[in-house]
């Protein structure tokens, strides 16, 4: 498979395809936000972003929206 800098692939329950795909250019990246609901409430958002840093490296991130103590942000960065 060839990939540039990030490929997403979704498989949710009720969609007869999935979502795949990815930046279009070297410098792309993306975000996503994924949200559960808890009686009745939205709670809990997390984030998920793809940047290309000014160094040109790759940087992974996932966030807690609402409480990073609930969960300390994680950030993973790789050389290109």
């Amino acid at each position: 498979m060839r990939v540039r800098n990030w490929w997403i692939e979704a498989n949710i329950d009720g969609r007869k395809t999935p979502l795949r795909g990815g930046p279009i250019g070297k410098k792309g990246g993306f975000s996503i936000t994924i949200m559960q609901r808890d009686n009745g409430e939205i709670t809990h958002p997390i984030q998920i972003w793809g940047v290309v840093n000014k160094a040109g490296n790759l940087v992974l991130s996932v966030v807690n929206k609402t409480d990073i103590t609930l969960a300390p942000p994680i950030t993973i960065e790789t050389k290109r």
